[in-house]
């Protein structure tokens, strides 16, 4: 599937940007830097996480938006799929579901990665084993059937493999993210070497940091869904709806900061 991949590349290269700056989302005053003895595992970080959610969904669209204007030869995409955009087509491919034919490094490789940054990103807001594996097969139900779907057929392995898989890497970055904390507090600083596997273990959480600094954390992001249904006079508000046209669904994203 040409979407994920295109999407990964994009959220890895904002996140592995990060690691190269340190003075905006490396410092251990960042969010994603707190040690664990700071971290209240008692109390998850609901609302943290919902703004990670909200984030991810506006990761995404982008992502579409960018590759809806990119020639074919970029987004896999014909002229005539790009036309062809609409509720019917979003619901025939998350009613046919599909064992896609993608590469063994994007379905078995990559999609794991993103299930595992999900899982880590759940686990850093104080979740547990259980809770964060859930919140895992979530965002992946969330992509495969939202963004996704828009232009191809859910994909079976894709639902299966990104959160299980995603599961264990993710336990695996997490024994690794301790040890990076175990270490930062034996010499009182965090290698350089240990920041970049941070961002790398968790890049949606290197991201949102990236964009918790550019608009401020109190941001409000919005996604309503909408219907518009073409009028006589498109100029005019108040003249009546053109009955022969069929209408227009999308989605609206809203942000306020």
């Amino acid at each position: 599937m040409r979407v994920f991949p295109a999407f990964a590349a994009a959220a890895a290269a904002l996140a592995l940007a990060t690691a190269v700056c340190p003075a905006n989302a490396l410092e251990q005053d960042s969010p994603g830097f707190e040690a664990l003895e700071d971290l209240d595992l008692n109390e998850p970080d609901r609302d943290g996480l919902r703004r990670d959610t909200w984030y991810f969904l506006g990761y995404q669209w982008i992502t579409i938006g960018i590759l809806y204007i990119a020639p074919e030869s970029v987004s896999g995409w014909t002229d005539e799929q790009k036309k062809d955009y609409s509720l019917s087509v979003w619901w025939h491919n998350v009613t046919n579901p599909q064992w896609d034919s993608d590469d063994f490094f994007i379905n078995y490789v990559i999609h794991p990665y993103w299930g595992a940054s999900y899982y880590v990103r759940a686990r850093e807001r104080g979740y547990d084993d259980e809770q964060a594996f859930w919140y895992s097969v979530m965002l992946s139900c969330m992509y495969e059937f939202g963004a996704e779907a828009l232009f191809e057929e859910v994909s079976i392995q894709d639902l299966i493999v990104t959160p299980i898989g995603g599961t264990l890497v993710g336990r695996y970055f997490m024994n690794v993210r301790q040890g990076i904390r175990d270490r930062e507090v034996e010499l009182g600083y965090r290698r350089t070497r240990d920041k970049w596997i941070w961002v790398l273990t968790d890049p949606l959480g290197s991201m949102n940091n990236v964009v918790d600094r550019m608009i401020g954390r109190d941001v409000n992001l919005q996604f309503r869904p909408y219907r518009y249904v073409p009028r006589n006079n498109a100029w005019s508000p108040l003249a009546p709806a053109n009955l022969e046209a069929e209408p227009v669904y999308g989605i609206q994203f809203h942000i306020e900061w």
